[in-house]
């Protein structure tokens, strides 16, 4: 018998609580793991299991003593979800996952393919509980927040469908959720995600996505964690906004562009301004005007997304000609403008799309929007 082998049959404290080890960074993992009387490589063994090889079960990690796989079943856990259905694209090849937690919620997250590039589109949040009008995930029920290792389970469940010849995976918290309202779930995923022992991910790699509130911004920013920020502001006056996007109504444009250019500031990063386009309610020129001036003394770049309709009608988007008129308005004033050309619409995996039954089994009252008044700039 192995000295580790005995050291596990002497130690037998008892452990109420599963622990799921994605949910501890990479040094608390290894603090759990030294709990053993074990060496530092069988840290770095299980770590490798869980972020190089994306294992879901003790069984897996093979070059571990069956004893130990055995007592680590009884205390913890290696995936907190699982996969439900996988929908691709018959358009561009986009894939949507529906996953199943182990309270029974569902999430939604999507696989993205851009040439030798994949994007991984997570969620932080079981729907949303904000009620922006034109998202489809706001119009359900909220749920809960996601913890840490829920975020993490859902990047390891897409690595592992991934081809062995892609280059680079980006991931972006743009799915199910806001996530400022689960800062410190999405604050340690990132750290997770961050370190070498992780998935040794760079702030190049790492976006996340929020309708907008100020003093998580800087939280945010102040944690030094490498990561960039899209800020969702699809509008450009306060009244537009809070029509739009009524839950955060109470924050004006300018103390959200203060708090981006802050984070930008602090990470070294630009940040980028996303823009819904809604016709009718923000796609005049004088919008475009308002908007390239908002980004032209910051550390900014404009992302402009057509809207997606999805199951909802209510609202239009441009056409090609029209997006074009719109970017002529913003590039006298900004320096980076782009069009976020969405995949996965034939699956509603695009950009506002991410929605399940079950979060309409209580669904949230519409809201009618009507088209704003002439603003003079």
């Amino acid at each position: 018998m192995s000295r580790e082998d005995t050291a596990l049959q002497v130690r037998n404290e008892s452990r109420p609580d599963r622990v799921h080890l994605r949910d501890l960074t990479l040094d608390e993992l290894q603090g759990f793991v030294r709990s053993y009387d074990l060496p530092d490589y069988r840290y770095r063994q299980i770590a490798s299991w869980l972020y190089d090889k994306q294992v879901g079960d003790f069984a897996e990690m093979t070059d571990l003593p069956l004893a130990l796989r055995d007592r680590l079943g009884q205390d913890a856990s290696v995936a907190a979800l699982h996969t439900r259905t996988m929908q691709i694209s018959a358009l561009d090849g986009t894939k949507k996952f529906l996953f199943e937690l182990g309270d029974g919620n569902l999430i939604e997250s999507v696989l993205m393919r851009h040439d030798r590039r994949i994007t991984f589109c997570v969620s932080s949040q079981v729907g949303c509980p904000l009620d922006c009008v034109f998202c489809q995930t706001g119009k359900g029920v909220f749920g809960r927040n996601l913890t840490a290792g829920e975020i993490i389970d859902q990047i390891s469940a897409l690595k592992k469908t991934c081809a062995d010849d892609v280059d680079k995976v980006n991931v972006v918290f743009m799915g199910m959720g806001e996530p400022m309202l689960n800062l410190p779930h999405v604050a340690r995923a990132i750290q997770i995600m961050n370190d070498p022992a992780g998935f040794d991910m760079g702030s190049r790699r790492i976006t996340v996505s929020t309708v907008g509130h100020p003093r998580r911004m800087r939280q945010l920013a102040d944690m030094s964690l490498r990561c960039s920020m899209a800020l969702s502001l699809n509008a450009t006056t306060d009244s537009q906004r809070g029509r739009l996007m009524p839950a955060v109504s109470s924050y004006t444009v300018t103390e959200l562009i203060d708090a981006a250019r802050y984070f930008a500031e602090k990470s070294g990063r630009r940040v980028t301004l996303e823009y819904v386009l809604l016709k009718g309610l923000n796609t005049s020129i004088a919008d475009a005007k308002r908007l390239g001036k908002l980004s032209r003394k910051g550390p900014f770049k404009i992302n402009l997304i057509p809207y997606n309709a999805g199951r909802d009608t209510a609202y239009e988007t441009l056409s090609e000609d029209e997006i074009q008129e719109f970017i002529r308005g913003i590039l006298p004033y900004a320096s980076s403008v782009t069009v976020r050309r969405s995949k996965g619409p034939d699956i509603d995996a695009a950009c506002g799309q991410l929605w399940t039954k079950s979060l309409l089994s209580r669904k949230k009252p519409a809201r009618a929007v009507s088209p704003p008044g002439d603003t003079a700039l």
